[in-house]
């Protein structure tokens, strides 16, 4: 079971995950979890997990952007 769960990840996933989980780690390094409340403990795993979910798609926005950019360029010089 545990073969086929990781054979749906592609590893640019992984690798995104991986990262977002190292910049997580990183941001939140100064973050004392001992005598941590549940609550505390729970907005703690929201920040990281926000981290981790945000970080591919800001990647994404800036791909996304200088592609389009690039695209309306390549129209401008076809239209002179």
């Amino acid at each position: 079971v545990m073969h086929e769960t990781t054979s749906n990840i592609s590893p640019p996933a992984l690798i995104y995950l991986g990262m977002g989980l190292i910049i997580a780690r990183i941001l939140l390094d100064g973050t004392n979890t001992r005598g941590f409340t549940w609550l505390q403990w729970l907005q703690f795993l929201v920040d990281a997990a926000r981290i981790v979910m945000l970080w591919p798609l800001v990647l994404f926005i800036e791909k996304f952007e200088v592609w389009l950019k690039s695209g309306s360029d390549d129209e401008a010089k076809h239209d002179h």
